[in-house]
């Protein structure tokens, strides 16, 4: 007689799951590797479609039993996906795991090869990492085993099993006992991982005769809660690949042209997509004032004139912290169980006043926080400041998101610091109210100009487009996590910038590709450089890492999105081409006079011209001094820079017509 694990106890083990440590996919994709590795009887398996082992792992972890090809797999540790509580389309099923496991958190833990395809398997080592690369920091209780074995057999008769064995508890052993064997479970990685308790509850009827409808024990997959008019599923892929790069951009273009829209559909997004695992909003929206001088309307202050509280002696005292929502946000952000999901500081009409004044304590420790570790000096907010911030929090209410993080950094003896998890969006118009950036500030961001559209390019439904093209949200989240990643490794921290296109193996670039793109990015700078120092515009490492980092991020992208690798090493000039306009070109301004035909000189030379080519990348500076690019320091490929020239040769034409240009106009 068959006998199938019942509906009520599937339902069960699913919301336990849910609301276990365990982080949202990283469980669900290890235990993937691990079954694959245990088919394919390996030390190293590929992690990719072409790897039937992966597909039968895939399938028996994930494969929800629907008809619905839009929720055909469901992963039992995610509360909610892209608001379909759990559920990955069809089209995705192997775009998850095979996209995770090669980011820079799993690194200690996966080893992935430079062949194609990739093999992967476990990093020597690995088990001393486990721990912070699955499970969250917080007191919520480790995943039972029992209940992941419970979902691992929905739908199987388990008769075979269990034959002879009368009690649940050991019926229930028995399965747990052959979920390890398959997925060949270490003792270290149970003790790791798991509750193993078995210990059911009798009120739950475990086994029944017939298999359970899958409608019984699935959550129903949601609607979204966002009007119709703005779908949250896709966002914007150039804004995706600057956060990746850096975590300070500038929104640049005319108003109206939907800056702030970008901004907050993206924040929202990934809001909805994290609802069910966030405590407290993940963005803040800031309008910038005219009369912001200080930090202190971001950081808040200290104030002798608060409200009374009752000190922990009986005292009373009147001094208070003005708490902002910038600081709020901070802690939230900063709180262990918080540390891999994206925070976004939003920044409305950020240069109404000057930004590297009332902005310089973020612009100094994104940079810094980057490269060193610490504690004291390079934090935000200070110890002292934050005891009275967590005074203050208590003694309005003391369970909320912010006043939780604030004790628990305490408690680790920590200030509050500028968080890896933490990406700054400002909008910018330009005009005669507003003040133009310093090249400090244009150092530490990426500068993406939005343009004004013709009506029909937005009031046409078919023809609306983000900015970039699109990206779906959940691979927009992967990614930015990936970026917190590398920022907390201190990866971006390198001698040499150029060796961050190393990374791409994981993608599936070859030594050679890698190398061609490193040779000619380098050309590309030094023509640039050569172009733009004569007139005062030189740039440094930092400008170069950047340009570096914005390609990486832009092919390993593109990739996760589904990009054809070889159709990939056609168009990867066009990752280049944006780092060089968002990074390069926002410093460019000044007269007639001191530009002269620069402008129109790198153009060319971005169009694969040389001093010789008509029209040339060349320019006289004075009387009589020559700059130009040579024979050898022309750029092979002509026509690939299209963004840059266009911005380029704009700048030119306006610079002719009224003696005066800048990058932001």
């Amino acid at each position: 007689m068959a006998v199938y694990v019942s509906a009520d106890r599937i339902r069960e083990a699913i919301t336990h799951l849910g609301s276990s440590r365990a982080k949202r996919t990283s469980l669900f994709d290890f235990l993937i590797v691990k079954r694959t590795l245990a088919i394919k009887r390996s030390d190293a398996v590929a992690i990719a479609e072409s790897e039937p082992a992966f597909i039968e792992a895939l399938n028996e972890v994930g494969l929800s039993g629907t008809d619905d090809r839009d929720r055909l797999y469901f992963n039992p540790f995610a509360v909610n996906e892209e608001g379909k509580t759990g559920y990955r389309p069809a089209r995705y099923r192997s775009n998850g795991t095979n996209s995770t496991i090669s980011g820079v958190p799993w690194q200690t833990v996966i080893e992935l090869t430079s062949t194609k395809p990739r093999q992967a398997s476990l990093k020597p080592g690995y088990l001393q990492h486990l721990s912070k690369l699955i499970l969250a920091a917080n007191d919520k209780p480790l995943p039972r085993l029992a209940d992941f074995a419970v979902w691992y057999w929905r739908q199987q008769d388990v008769e075979p099993l269990i034959a002879g064995a009368d009690s649940t508890n050991v019926r229930m052993q028995r399965l747990v006992d052959e979920v390890v064997a398959r997925f060949q479970l270490s003792s270290d990685e149970l003790e790791i991982l798991f509750d193993e308790g078995i210990g059911e509850d009798d009120s739950t009827p475990v086994f029944v005769s017939e298999p359970p409808p899958v409608d019984q024990y699935l959550p129903q997959k949601t609607e979204s809660a966002v009007p119709s008019h703005e779908a949250l599923s896709e966002v914007s892929f150039d804004l995706i690949a600057a956060l990746a790069a850096k975590n300070f951009v500038i929104l640049t273009g005319p108003s109206g042209t939907g800056k702030s829209r970008a901004a907050l559909k993206l924040a929202e997004a990934l809001q909805r997509l994290q609802s069910d695992s966030l405590k407290g909003p993940l963005f803040a929206f800031i309008p910038v004032g005219p009369d912001w001088t200080t930090p202190k309307r971001l950081l808040g202050f200290r104030t002798p004139f608060g409200k009374e509280r009752k000190l922990s002696g009986g005292e009373v005292s009147h001094e208070s912290y003005e708490i902002t929502d910038c600081v709020r946000l901070l802690l939230r952000a900063s709180h262990p169980d918080a540390a891999d999901v994206p925070h976004f500081l939003i920044f409305d009409e950020m240069n109404l006043s000057h930004v590297e004044r009332y902005f310089a304590p973020f612009l100094s420790l994104m940079e810094a926080s980057a490269i060193v570790d610490s504690e004291g000096e390079l934090a935000l907010i200070g110890s002292d400041d934050l005891k009275l911030i967590s005074a203050v929090l208590d003694d309005v209410d003391p369970s909320t998101p912010e006043a939780d993080a604030a004790r628990t950094l305490l408690a680790q003896g920590k200030s509050l610091l500028f968080p890896a998890n933490l990406f700054c969006i400002g909008t910018v118009n330009v005009d005669d109210t507003t003040y133009m950036f310093s090249p400090k500030v244009l150092d530490r961001s990426h500068v993406i100009e939005l343009g004004s559209e013709r009506p029909s390019s937005y009031l046409v439904p078919d023809r609306q487009r983000e900015l970039g093209g699109d990206i779906a949200v959940s691979i927009a989240d992967q990614v930015l996590r990936t970026a917190i990643g590398e920022r907390e490794s201190k990866s971006n921290a390198v001698t040499n910038a150029s060796t961050m296109l190393d990374r791409l193996t994981a993608q599936g670039f070859s030594n050679e590709e890698i190398s061609l793109i490193r040779e000619q990015t380098i050309k590309t700078l030094d023509g640039c450089y050569d172009l733009l120092s004569p007139v005062g515009f030189a740039f440094g490492y930092r400008a170069s890492k950047e340009v570096f980092a914005y390609v990486t991020a832009w092919l390993a992208i593109s990739t996760a999105s589904g990009a054809d690798k070889s159709a990939l090493m056609q168009r990867w000039y066009s990752g280049l081409d944006k780092a060089v306009s968002q990074k390069l070109l926002p410093k460019l301004h000044g007269n007639r006079r001191s530009l002269g035909e620069s402008l129109s000189a790198l153009a060319a030379f971005l169009a694969g011209a040389d001093e010789n080519s008509v029209p040339p990348a060349a320019y006289t500076l004075g009387s009589n001094s020559k700059i130009g690019i040579t024979a050898e320091g022309r750029f092979p490929v002509a026509d690939k820079f299209e963004e840059s020239r266009r911005k380029l040769l704009s700048m030119n034409d306006r610079l002719n017509a009224v003696g005066y240009v800048s990058f932001v106009s």
